[in-house]
């Protein structure tokens, strides 16, 4: 029961950051300036987290530890330019359709992961599932245009490249050792800040912040529950119920995007933008078959035992 309570939380917590970030931007918070502030409370949370949990059985003097350049560039990846391009993107898109694009994640990861960097084998299945996915996308934009509904490519393309980003940042983390993992979430959201500090002096305008008390519980919000607290939900859902079956938040992150966006944003959404969202669902279901076979096989044990 626990493992299904973690599992809902999870999506909930990542699928509910598009309509918060859309707040923000409502409240005329420049994107630059709330993913700094995001990204360098979640610091400081995780910063709190890791002076009062243990290390546990990670070696401090391992000479295979991962080096402080390589949290920087994942840090960047994971946390830094997603988060940048999906605010800057939502300044023109409804947070519901960033929650669509942001679903295709998982197919960039298998991109990635097997026919660029060749870290996995490919499958019929993963080719399929691949193809299925970019048919969701076709399916999304196709419609739209047809209906003549207004597509901002530009603010599009930004949330796709945060997938590509959160993708390459799901490989190389795979690489990351010698660290628990409430440290690597420190350390990459350091980082991620550290690279963010520049960008908002240069391009943001930190001689006009304008705060709210609607922007900064957003902020802290997608800070301390959205990017912090997930994170180590998440790695406890690993421990306890294993990859596979917490890798069924995929599902639920961008489901749970568009009910909120619809629900407390008011956007307003077309029947065709649900089918692109279930053929994108079914090509995460064509490219991880197993996950949703094992939950039914456990589901069917438990019924026969009672």
């Amino acid at each position: 029961m626990l493992k299904f309570i973690l599992l809902i939380i999870v999506g909930f917590l990542w699928g509910s950051q598009y309509i918060f970030v859309k707040v923000a931007l409502q409240e005329n918070l420049d994107p630059t300036a709330l993913t700094l502030f995001r990204i360098g409370i979640g610091t400081i949370f995780l910063v709190i987290v890791c002076l009062f949990m243990p290390r546990g059985s990670h070696d401090q003097s391992t000479t295979d530890r991962s080096p402080w350049w390589m949290f920087l560039i994942i840090g960047i990846l994971e946390a830094a330019l997603p988060a940048l391009l999906i605010a800057w993107g939502e300044l023109e898109l409804d947070s519901s359709l960033a929650a669509i694009l942001l679903g295709t994640t998982p197919l960039f990861t298998i991109i990635l992961s097997c026919f660029i960097l060749r870290a996995e084998r490919s499958s019929p299945g993963l080719i399929l599932a691949i193809l299925v996915g970019f048919a969701g996308l076709l399916v999304l934009f196709g419609f739209r245009m047809q209906f003549d509904q207004k597509i901002h490519w530009i603010s599009s393309i930004a949330v796709l490249l945060a997938a590509a980003s959160f993708a390459a940042s799901l490989v190389l983390l795979a690489k990351v050792k010698g660290h628990p993992p409430q440290h690597v979430a420190r350390n990459l959201m350091f980082w991620g800040t550290i690279a963010l500090l520049p960008v908002w002096l240069i391009f943001g305008n930190p001689s006009d912040v304008t705060i709210t008390w609607i922007s900064a519980g957003s902020v802290i919000y997608l800070g301390i529950l959205g990017s912090s607290v997930v994170f180590l939900i998440y790695v406890q859902l690993i421990r306890i119920a294993g990859a596979t079956f917490a890798s069924l938040s995929n599902y639920l992150v961008p489901v749970v995007g568009v009910a909120l966006g619809i629900s407390l944003g008011q956007e307003h959404i077309l029947v065709t933008d649900m089918i692109a969202l279930a053929i994108i669902m079914g090509a995460l279901f064509a490219a991880n078959p197993e996950c949703i076979q094992r939950l039914c096989k456990r589901q069917g044990t438990l019924k026969s035992k009672e």
